[in-house]
C-alpha cells in the first residue's frame, strides 16, 4: 500500500468551512426586527380592538342620540343623553385610551342628523422600545331616520269628551284636545319634515265624530247637487197654506181718457107733470172684458185678486130736471111773513157729449192665507247649498217660524263641508263576517269612484238646518237647536287635510290655507263617537287608488311609499238612533239598520262594520297604529279597536298628555325606521 501525504490546513481556512453556531447568529442578527414585527402586531391588535369598542360607543351614541331628538335639531338633553350611551360602551380608560370628550351635534346642513365623532390615543407597550409611545384612535358615525317616502293620515277622534280634563302627566291638568293637539306637533317634529328628492314625508289630517268634513275636497260632481238642480231626500218639512173667503173691496169709476162737454139746456118745458119729465136716451157705455190677476206676497202670503173693468162712452147723455108749480100767496118763512108769486112747473132737459171717454174700475179681493207645516221625508234642490252660500232655508217661514216644540228655526244655511254616506247596506248584522264587504255597500268601498248619473254612488251634504223629528205629520221638532249639539246628537267636526308635505309646522305649504301649527291648534271637540266614518276615510285620502289617486299614487323621486294611519281615540264607539250623522237620521232614515234597532245593537252593527274596513286598509298594505287615550280608571280601548291595528304591537295605551305626546314620538321612530347612516 502507498503511503498518504497530509498538510495542515490554516485558521482561517477552517473557520470559514466550520458551521457549528451558525444559528445563533442568524436568530442574534434578527431579534431585533422580529421584536418590532410582533410589537407592532400586538399593538396593533389591541388598536384594532381599541377602535371596534370606541365605534360601537359612536353608533349607540349617535342612535340614542336621534331617538331621544323630538325637534328638528339636537338639544343639550339629547346630547347628554347620546353622551351617556357612549360613556357606557367605552368608559373612559378603556385600553388605556388618554382622557376625551366625543364631540355630539346635529349634522351642519342637515339638522335632523345626529353626527358624533371621537378622537383619542392610547398607549403602545413593545413598540415603545422603538419610541413608538401611543396610537391614535379616531371613530366617526351618523343616525337618522331611514324614512324613504311616507304617507300617514292621523285620524283624530275629536268628539265632544276631547274636551273633558286630564293629567298633563306633571303634576297639573290639561283638556284631552290641548293635549293631542301638542302630541301631534312632537310627532311631526320626531318624524321631520322630509325632502321629495331623497324621502318625501307628507301629513293629512281626518278628524271625525258622527261624520266628517270632507264636502269641499271632493270634486263637486262627486256630490249630490254636482248637477243643477239635483234633489236629496232629507227627514224635513214643507209649507202648507189654504185659503178662506176673500173680503172684497169694490171700486169706483175713474176717468182715464178722452173727453166730455159741459152739460147745455136740450129743451124747457112749463107746465106738465113730473111723470112726463122724461129725458132721451142716453148713450151706452161699451164696456171691455175684465182682467183679473192674483198676486201673493213673498213675505206675508196674502193673497190679492185684482179685476179691472174699462168701459168707453160716445155720444149724449141726458138728464131731465123737474121743478114743482108754486101756489103765490103769503107765506111764513121763519119769523117773517113774505108774499110769493106763482110759478108754473118746469122740464129742463140737459145733455153732454162724450168723445172716446174712457173710465176704468179696479176692484180686489183680499185673502189671508193660513200656514201650516208638514212633516216627513221630502226632496230639497241642493246645487245651490253646496257652493257654500248662504242659501234660505226652505224649511224657514217668517209667518211660522218656529217648530211644534217652540224652537225657532234658522232663516238661512251656510254648508259647513260634512257629508252623508253614499249608500249602504242595511243588512249587516253584528254578526256578519268581516273577511270582506258587501258589494252592494257603497260606502264601505273605499276605492270605487262615483257615478255622476246616479245618487246612490255619490255623497250627499249634511244638512242640519233641514232637519226634523216628528210624532206624526202635523208635529215635528227641529234637529239643529243648541242643546242638541251641545249634547253631540249632530255635529260637523273640522275640515279634514289631504296629504301634504310641510317643510317646517309655521309655514303655510303651496296649496293649504295655514301652516301646520294654526291647523292642529283650530281643531274642536264636537259630537260623537262614530271610528267608523273616521277610519273610512283617512283610507280614502290615503288610498293609491281611488278618489285621491293622482297625489297618491307615486312620488316625485320614484321611490316606494310607505303608508301609515294613526288613529287616535278617547272612547268606544257610540251610535245612536237619535244621531244626525254620516248615515242620516238613524231613526227615521234607517239606512244601517231598522229604526227600531237598539243603540246596544246599533253600536255592534258599527262596529262590524269597522272590522270590515280595518281588513280591507290592511290588505291595502296600509299600517294601522291604534292609540287609546283616556283616565287610567276608565281602562282600555275595547277589543274591535285593538283588532283594527296592524298588530298587537301597533296599538297602545296613553293615561295622561306626557305619556300620549310619548306614544306618538314612538310611533313616529318606528315609522322613521331609525338607523346608522355612517
Amino acid at each position: 500500500m502507498g503511503k498518504t501525504n497530509t498538510h495542515a490546513k490554516g485558521f482561517m481556512s477552517r473557520l470559514a468551512r466550520n458551521q457549528k453556531g451558525n444559528v445563533m447568529a442568524m436568530v442574534a442578527a434578527a431579534i431585533i426586527p422580529l421584536a418590532a414585527l410582533i410589537g407592532g402586531g400586538l399593538d396593533m391588535g389591541r388598536a384594532y380592538m381599541a377602535r371596534a369598542r370606541m365605534q360601537q360607543a359612536c353608533d349607540a351614541a349617535a342612535l340614542a342620540g336621534r331617538r331621544a331628538m323630538t325637534t328638528s335639531s339636537m338639544t343639550p338633553a339629547n346630547i347628554t343623553e347620546a353622551k351617556k350611551f357612549f360613556d357606557f360602551n367605552f368608559p373612559q380608560g378603556t385600553f388605556q385610551a388618554a382622557t376625551f370628550t366625543p364631540v355630539i351635534r346635529s349634522k351642519p346642513g342637515e339638522t335632523t342628523t345626529v353626527q358624533v365623532t371621537a378622537s383619542t390615543t392610547m398607549p403602545t407597550t413593545v413598540m415603545k422600545i422603538f419610541r413608538f409611545e401611543t396610537l391614535p384612535l379616531s371613530v366617526t358615525c351618523e343616525a337618522r331616520f331611514d324614512i324613504g317616502n311616507t304617507d300617514v293620515m292621523l285620524v283624530l277622534d275629536t268628539t265632544g269628551s276631547m274636551a273633558y280634563a286630564i293629567s298633563d302627566g306633571n303634576g297639573g291638568t290639561t283638556t284631552r284636545l290641548a293635549a293631542l293637539k301638542q302630541a301631534v306637533k312632537d310627532f311631526y317634529d320626531t318624524l321631520g319634515a322630509g325632502s321629495n328628492a331623497t324621502g318625501r314625508i307628507r301629513y293629512g289630517f281626518m278628524p271625525y265624530s258622527s261624520t266628517v268634513n270632507v264636502g269641499y275636497q271632493l270634486p263637486t260632481n262627486y256630490l249630490v247637487g254636482g248637477i243643477s238642480g239635483e234633489t236629496w231626500d232629507y227627514q224635513t218639512r214643507r209649507l202648507l197654506t189654504s185659503y178662506g173667503t176673500a173680503v172684497n173691496e169694490t171700486g169706483s169709476w175713474v176717468h182715464t181718457s178722452g173727453t166730455v162737454s159741459s152739460p147745455t139746456t136740450y129743451s124747457s118745458t112749463s107746465g106738465g107733470t113730473a111723470a112726463q119729465c122724461v129725458a132721451p136716451a142716453s148713450a151706452t157705455p161699451v164696456v171691455n172684458t175684465p182682467t183679473t190677476t192674483t198676486t201673493t206676497d213673498p213675505v206675508t202670503g196674502v193673497r190679492t185678486t185684482t179685476t179691472v173693468t174699462t168701459r168707453t162712452t160716445n155720444g149724449y147723455t141726458y138728464n131731465a130736471s123737474y121743478t114743482q108749480a108754486v101756489t103765490g100767496g103769503w107765506q111764513w118763512q121763519g119769523w117773517s111773513l113774505v108774499y110769493v108769486a106763482p110759478k108754473p112747473s118746469q122740464c129742463v132737459i140737459t145733455r153732454s157729449q162724450y168723445s172716446n171717454y174712457v173710465e176704468t174700475k179696479t176692484d180686489r179681493g183680499v185673502q189671508t192665507p193660513q200656514k201650516s207645516w208638514e212633516y216627513g221625508k221630502f226632496p230639497l234642490t241642493v246645487s245651490s247649498f253646496i257652493t257654500g252660500s248662504a242659501v234660505a232655508n226652505p224649511a224657514y217661514d217668517a209667518s211660522v217660524p218656529t217648530d211644534s216644540s217652540g224652537n225657532v228655526v234658522a232663516a238661512t244655511s251656510t254648508w259647513a263641508g260634512c257629508i252623508e254616506e253614499r249608500d249602504t247596506d242595511s243588512t249587516i248584522t253584528a254578526s256578519t263576517s268581516t273577511s270582506s264587504t258587501p258589494s252592494n255597500a257603497q260606502d264601505l268601498n273605499i276605492d270605487a269612484l262615483p257615478d255622476p248619473t246616479q245618487k246612490g254612488t255619490k255623497w250627499r251634504p249634511h244638512w242640519p238646518d233641514v232637519e226634523f223629528t216628528r210624532s206624526n205629520s202635523a208635529s215635528g221638532t227641529w234637529l239643529n237647536t243648541q242643546a242638541r249639539k251641545d249634547g253631540g246628537w249632530n255635529a260637523c267636526p273640522s275640515q279634514s287635510r289631504r296629504l301634504t308635505s310641510y317643510a317646517n309646522r309655521t309655514s303655510t305649504p303651496t296649496g293649504q290655507s295655514s301652516s301646520f301649527n294654526s291647523y292642529v291648534d283650530s281643531l274642536i271637540a264636537v259630537g260623537g263617537t262614530y271610528h267608523d266614518i273616521g277610519m273610512l276615510w283617512g283610507a280614502r285620502f290615503l288610498s293609491p287608488k281611488g278618489i285621491f289617486a293622482s297625489d297618491n299614487s307615486n312620488a316625485p323621486n320614484g321611490f316606494n311609499i310607505s303608508r301609515h294611519i294613526v288613529f287616535m281615540t278617547d272612547g268606544d264607539m257610540s251610535a245612536y238612533q237619535q244621531v244626525y250623522g254620516a248615515y242620516g237620521y238613524q231613526l227615521l232614515d234607517a239606512r244601517v239598520a231598522a229604526g227600531s234597532t237598539s243603540d246596544t245593537d246599533l253600536t255592534a252593527i258599527h262596529n262590524t262594520r269597522l272590522q270590515m274596513l280595518c281588513n280591507a286598509i290592511k290588505a291595502k298594505g296600509i299600517t294601522i297604529w291604534v292609540i287609546g287615550f283616556r283616565n287610567q280608571s276608565e281602562g282600555d280601548i275595547q277589543t274591535p279597536l285593538k283588532n283594527c291595528a296592524t298588530s298587537a304591537n301597533h296599538w297602545t295605551m296613553a293615561y295622561d298628555a306626557a305619556s300620549l305626546s310619548q306614544k306618538f314620538k314612538d310611533i313616529a321612530k318606528n315609522i322613521g325606521g331609525l338607523r346608522v347612516s355612517q
